[in-house]
């Protein structure tokens, strides 16, 4: 099946693109383009619409993550030397934080709800594994050690990828049916022959007296 072995493709090395913060982006859209064929492969609509929903929420926290990050240390030079702005600084730099990380969970649920079907239809279980260490990896991106998982889960992802196969398991070679031949009924007709019986004359015989 061609859409899905280009989903392997794409997929395999969007993931490793992936990994790398310059070529982030690429790998977003190389693996949006995979998870899609693999929707239309397996006539799924839900994987790619879970999938969309995951992306968008990440992206949603990743910006509120990244404007907290630049808020905390465009105004920690200026409060520096005053220990109640500073504390009020990371306790608002906290909070944005947990704001992310919850969208991101849940974005990350959504993801597992995707990569949870892709594993059902392929038979590839290695994405259910991937999506549950993001997960967990997202629950616990407070501290260092969600960190630790997510890796994990990118480097099962593309294992994922490039584990899919051609063909979706039980798929057949559909070849076109022969057409039925059209059946020429041939009406016999059937003379049956009338048997005529001869009528024969039953001839006596006649007894001459014999003649002295």
């Amino acid at each position: 099946m061609e859409s899905l072995k280009n989903a392997r493709t794409w997929g395999g090395i969007g993931a490793i693109f992936s990994l790398f913060y310059v070529t982030y982006l690429v790998g977003f859209v190389l693996k949006l383009f995979a998870v899609k064929n693999i929707a239309e492969a397996t006539k799924k609509e839900s994987i790619f619409k879970d999938y969309i929903w995951a992306a968008l929420l990440n992206i949603t926290a990743s910006l509120i993550l990244s404007w907290a990050f630049y808020d905390m240390w465009d105004k920690m030079a200026d409060v520096i030397h005053d220990p109640e702005k500073v504390t009020e600084l990371m306790s608002a730099f906290g909070t944005w934080s947990l704001v992310a990380v919850i969208i991101m969970i849940i974005g990350v649920w959504f993801m597992k709800k995707s990569y949870d079907a892709i594993a059902r239809e392929t038979g590839v279980g290695t994405f259910h594994t991937a999506a549950l260490f993001y997960l967990i990896g997202a629950i616990l991106a407070l501290l260092m050690v969600g960190y630790f998982f997510i890796l994990v889960g990118a480097l099962l992802e593309i294992m994922a990828f490039f584990a899919l196969p051609e063909e979706l398991p039980g798929a057949v070679n559909e070849k076109p049916a022969p057409e039925p031949a059209t059946e020429q009924t041939v009406e016999i007709e059937s003379a049956e022959p009338s048997e005529e019986e001869p009528v024969k004359a039953s001839e006596e015989p006649s007894e001459e007296a014999p003649e002295d």
